[in-house]
């Protein structure tokens, strides 16, 4: 079987498709996260609400506050959108990029909080960009710690093998 070579005579990883929809699941994720930061703060306030009172008749009153409650969906939604940057970069270029995964999540959470101006009730809020930032951290070390315990497993393999 003869594999395909790029423009510098390297094995391509991954075919152009695999590529293309890690780059469409990052744009889907990032439209996901505009649509919400859309919503005026009633809205968002109502959207908390409902998952408070789901965890409030698991845990009780009292075990979370709507402040948690926004903090840690900013914080979801980031580390989303890092692990699907830091699968896209990896994928992209055969190795992981996780500072770049960072850096392009941590931009866009920028222009998430400067977008949250134009909305009624919403407000940028540095506080937030550096929550955003910290959960695209999260998310982007989730995946390199996943692949780094399949590349361990598959050089034990390998050397199982080979012995």
């Amino acid at each position: 079987m003869q594999q395909e070579l790029d423009s510098l005579g390297k094995i391509k990883r991954f075919p152009l498709p695999a590529k293309m929809l890690c780059w469409a699941l990052c744009a889907a994720c990032m439209a996901v996260i505009f649509w919400f930061s859309s919503r005026t703060a009633a809205e968002s306030s109502a959207q908390s609400d409902i998952f408070l009172a789901f965890f409030q008749k698991l845990f009780g009153d009292g075990f979370l506050t709507d402040f948690i409650v926004r903090k840690s969906a900013h914080f979801a939604e980031f580390a989303g959108l890092g692990f699907l940057f830091a699968l896209a970069f990896y994928i992209q270029c055969g190795k992981t990029k996780t500072p770049f995964a960072v850096l392009c999540a941590s931009a866009y959470a920028v222009t998430d909080e400067i977008h949250q101006i134009f909305v009624a009730g919403r407000a940028c809020k540095i506080q937030d960009w550096a929550i955003d930032t910290a959960g695209a951290l999260l998310g982007a070390l989730i995946l390199f710690a996943l692949l780094s315990v399949i590349s361990k497993a598959k050089k034990k393999k390998a050397a199982q093998i080979k012995n």
